[in-house]
């Protein structure tokens, strides 16, 4: 997932922070509203990646777990 600019990320949470307080949601600190909204937007990105795994696979882009699993181990020096 492509790295959002500083601006843009406190685009983001000011726009996130301002809905929450608005809606009326309790908010007991600065600090709770950002660990709320970078969970948030974690598990977008998550999900982004998952989806973007499913395309891939389906576009024949895909490795088998084994060989990347093996292709790991022998970059680090590990062996079976």
């Amino acid at each position: 997932m492509e790295t959002l600019s500083i601006r843009h990320q406190l685009q983001n949470f000011f726009q996130f922070a301002s809905r929450r307080i608005e809606t009326g949601n309790e908010v007991f600190s600065l600090e709770e509203l950002f660990q709320q909204w970078r969970m948030g937007t974690e598990y977008s990105e998550a999900v982004e990646d998952v989806r973007q795994g499913v395309i891939d696979d389906a576009d024949g882009l895909a490795e088998p777990v084994a060989t990347v699993f093996s292709d790991i181990r022998r970059h680090l020096g590990i062996t079976d």
